[in-house]
């Protein structure tokens, strides 16, 4: 009899992960990169963002390039900027909490440098701020900034996931402008 209730339990939780499977549920931070992406390079501008992007694409599998030219794909970060703004005041009129927005525009760019996809993704944190406990509120906010980044980070590999072809696309507006700029700069043949 307990045998019997433990078969069954046993064979509804193999049921219940073959269906969860199927409909392409994963944990969180197991996002499997199609094969064609899985060679990349990021490009970033400075700061920590860079190193949450990369770590959370290494551990969908992708194998960062050291360059671009030894890439299939070249992941663009164009902007990651953070904003604080006061988010209430107390009676004396001083700031008790703060709302922070982090921002990142991104493209991916296929090895002929065609944009094969562009996106501008945005979160938002709210903390309260207490001016007798500074150490404090500055941890708190930098757990946040961290946060922040690895949350960008994985919606853009769940975005770039779902990405079935890297083939067509149009060519990002700074190589044509760069194209533009080198044409300008070759003397003429005439």
């Amino acid at each position: 009899m307990i045998k019997q209730k433990y078969f069954n339990n046993l064979i509804a939780a193999v049921v219940m992960m073959l269906v969860l499977n199927a409909c392409g549920f994963h944990l969180r931070g197991n996002i499997p990169l199609p094969d064609e992406l899985k060679n990349m390079f990021v490009k970033a501008p400075d700061g920590t963002f860079e190193e949450s992007m990369e770590d959370v694409l290494e551990n969908a599998g992708a194998v960062l390039a050291a360059n671009q030219a030894g890439a299939d794909v070249i992941l663009n970060i164009v902007t990651a900027q953070t904003k604080r703004t006061v988010g209430t005041l107390d009676d004396r009129g001083k700031a008790n909490s703060y709302n922070f927005l982090f921002t990142v525009k991104y493209e991916l760019l296929n090895a002929e440098g065609f944009v094969v996809r562009t996106a501008s993704l945005t979160e938002s944190r709210r903390y309260n701020f207490n001016p007798e406990l500074i150490l404090e509120s500055e941890s708190e906010e930098a757990d946040l900034q961290e946060d922040m980044e690895q949350d960008i980070a994985l919606r853009i590999v769940r975005q770039l996931s779902s990405i079935t072809s890297i083939a067509s696309g149009k060519k990002s507006d700074k190589q044509d402008q760069q194209k533009n700029a080198d044409k300008d700069r070759q003397p003429s043949s005439k």
